[in-house]
């Protein structure tokens, strides 16, 4: 299963980015760096339709854009799960590396680089919002959990995959035991196949330990363990896995509005009310949720085209939910 689910990302991709892109290229800036004393290079790929939505845009801000695999793994993420909804119009920022393993591993630099130099950049030249989604993988993955817990107020989201969690005597588990909070979403996955991954899941597993203990209030947090994947197979599945969980609001969110839009069209309709009505309780909006659930139930008895089967069925869930969110909201 695990391999052709690759030779159909692999095959979707080549087809995808030939005829159905909803994103550029990647495009290969340079900005002149202070900390580097030298010119640096970044990647960036946007929307199609960027200068059409005149809103602020999310910001994915991933290492390893050198690698052909990392990045093409990135973008094709992103215009799959952007064509169906399920992720903001968001603006793709890669980091090229001129010594990767130095680079991740003595952080402070690229840290520097990236909060000094490549945020202001992005938003002096591009409508980007305060708070942008980070993704790493391995060493790459060590270096954005280290940023994300640096520089917790500037990033809200992080998709850490395969992390190499052992640098710098396990720097990152000190650094996470001394920290008061944490806000945001938090997505860590590792796969189970060869050495590589077998080798790191130790210091993966006491970072996971540790994050569960702590159980930071403002933290939404995911541990995915990808069977059957291998350390340089996991950004396949975990990379689009982790921006579908860290937009996961967001697409409730959407959802609310887009049934917004088709109740004020069809205002009797009532499976336009349930599916407003779930997005709600996902928002962990209860009381709202529950007047649409009642909403729902008044305006499934006006529809005439449902068979008596599917109309009991449907009621006995409706009472059930009803009666559960108001045991929950009293």
């Amino acid at each position: 299963m695990k391999h052709i689910y690759i030779l159909f990302f692999l095959f979707s991709f080549s087809i995808f980015s030939q005829s159905h892109s909803f994103y550029t290229k990647p495009d290969t800036l340079e900005i002149k760096s202070s900390v580097f004393k030298k010119n640096r290079k970044i990647t960036i790929s946007k929307p199609l339709n960027y200068n059409k939505i005149n809103t602020s845009k999310h910001c994915v801000l991933y290492t390893d854009a050198n690698d052909e695999e990392i990045t093409a793994t990135v973008l094709q993420s992103a215009n799959n799960l952007y064509l169906y909804d399920e992720i903001p119009q968001s603006i793709l920022i890669g980091i090229i590396h001129e010594d990767r393993n130095k680079e991740l591993t003595e952080k402070e630099n690229l840290e520097k680089f990236i909060v000094d130099e490549v945020l202001p950049f992005l938003k002096k030249k591009y409508n980007v919002m305060d708070k942008m989604t980070l993704i790493g993988h391995s060493f790459g993955g060590y270096f954005m959990t280290n940023l994300f817990l640096d520089y917790n107020d500037k990033f809200n989201s992080c998709i850490v995959i395969s992390p190499a969690y052992w640098p710098n005597d396990g720097d990152v588990q000190t650094k996470l035991l001394t920290t008061d909070a944490l806000k945001g979403n938090l997505y860590l996955a590792i796969g189970d196949r060869r050495w590589d991954d077998i080798s790191i899941k130790k210091y993966y597993d006491l970072f996971v330990t540790e994050i569960n203990t702590r159980n930071f209030k403002d933290l939404r947090f995911k541990n995915q363990l990808l069977e059957g994947f291998s350390h340089n197979s996991t950004p396949t599945i975990g990379i689009p896995s982790g921006l579908n969980f860290c937009f996961d609001a967001w697409e409730w969110n959407y959802i609310v509005e887009e049934q917004n839009q088709r109740i004020k069209a069809f205002p009797d309709f009532w499976r336009h009310y349930k599916l407003k009505a779930e997005a709600l309780e996902n928002l962990n909006k209860n009381k709202e949720a529950l007047e649409v659930y009642k909403q729902c139930l008044e305006k499934i008895d006006q529809d005439r085209e449902i068979t008596k089967l599917e109309k009991k069925y449907v009621v006995k869930r409706l009472k059930k939910k009803i009666k559960y969110l108001q045991n929950k909201t009293n």
